[in-house]
């Protein structure tokens, strides 16, 4: 397969600003349709592609319009039940994270894109992000050594409501920021995740989340993340057993800190630093990871092939989200179990 003809799904800032830009610059793809429930929305696909049809409902554009593949950018709702017909239909799947609201419903497109024999993706573009890839390179290096521990920061402002029609802003959270700073640890982790504990704090509307993660690897990983911040911040480091220890800010600047053994008399040690970031002729995508997760996709159609960022490569990021959500809600039945205890006592003394 040669061209591939792709239907995209839901027009809104993210697919105009970066999915639909990263597309344009893609040699043998050819954008063949849009839908949007908005029909005027769906017809700003017209700024840059102006002799295709828009559709209001992804049933039509799947019925009407040969399609090798769609991307989606939309809800999760929308991912999860148009992704579904999709691959009923054979056409390749490509959705924007996070895919689906819960585990169970992952497990539900897993099993469908194996039944239905089709390549599925998820825009987990960190992992694909120019500086990450550079970090996985430096990091599989003999001279790194194995990596012992992975500390990840992400600090972010939003949301301080439920989502997309859920009952939890701890989960909206989760699966709107937070799941790529978890699928980085368990990149990184290069193991099976073995265990999970975590902590949510809350402070009014915002809250933040500190989980550690250990792998068969033998690496472990921390978290800490959450909306109480005031503004969105990324950075991550790496201890390796080599004693050298890489940091990445902001998904920009890569510090190398070293130890290097001095010869001299006086035995005194240096500690080497080197940094890297990425060079000006770094597109503003590529760079982001927006062309990189989306060429790899089309390849793996292409080569029918697993895509790495598929829907079975995130079933760890989901248990995880699973595992600190469970953990809340335990920790807050027993806070409000506590709080009706002290409530009855104090009715008593009375």
């Amino acid at each position: 397969m040669s061209l591939i003809k792709v239907g995209l799904v839901g027009i809104g800032a993210q697919m105009q600003e970066n999915l639909l830009p990263s597309l344009l610059q893609m040699q043998d793809i050819r954008i063949v349709a849009a839908c949007d429930s908005d029909l005027e929305r769906a017809r700003r696909v017209h700024r840059f592609i102006s002799d295709i049809p828009v559709l209001d409902n992804v049933p039509a554009m799947l019925n009407q319009v040969p399609l090798d593949a769609v991307v989606m950018a939309g809800p999760p709702q929308l991912h999860f039940e148009m992704g579904l017909l999709a691959m009923s239909k054979g056409v390749n799947v490509f959705v924007e994270k996070p895919p689906c609201a819960t585990l169970e419903e992952l497990e539900t497109l897993i099993d469908a894109a194996r039944r239905s024999d089709v390549v599925s993706g998820v825009g987990m573009n960190f992992k694909f992000a120019r500086p990450v890839r550079q970090l996985r390179e430096m990091t599989q290096v003999d001279e790194f050594g194995e990596t012992l521990h992975i500390q990840l920061n992400h600090y972010a402002n939003k949301p301080r409501a439920p989502l997309w029609g859920l009952d939890s802003t701890l989960r909206s959270f989760l699966l709107a920021q937070a799941i790529h700073t978890i699928d980085l640890a368990i990149t990184f982790g290069d193991g099976e995740l073995r265990r999970v504990q975590s902590s949510v704090q809350r402070h009014d509307d915002a809250l933040i989340v500190k989980a550690d993660m250990a792998f068969s690897s033998g690496a472990t990983a921390s978290l800490l993340a959450g909306t109480s911040f005031p503004y969105f911040e990324f950075d991550m480091k790496l201890v390796s057993s080599s004693s050298t220890l890489v940091e990445l800010d902001n998904l920009w600047n890569i510090t190398l800190h070293e130890p290097e053994h001095a010869t001299r008399p006086t035995g005194a040690a240096k500690r080497w630093r080197g940094a890297w970031q990425p060079g000006p002729l770094d597109s503003g995508y590529e760079r982001s990871g927006y062309h990189g997760e989306l060429h790899q996709f089309f390849q793996a159609i292409r080569e029918h092939r697993r895509f790495e960022a598929d829907f079975a490569s995130l079933l760890p990021t989901y248990r995880v989200i699973e595992e600190i959500c469970s953990a809340d809600a335990v920790a807050q039945g027993l806070q409000n179990a506590h709080s009706r205890i002290r409530t009855g006592i104090e009715s008593l003394s009375l």
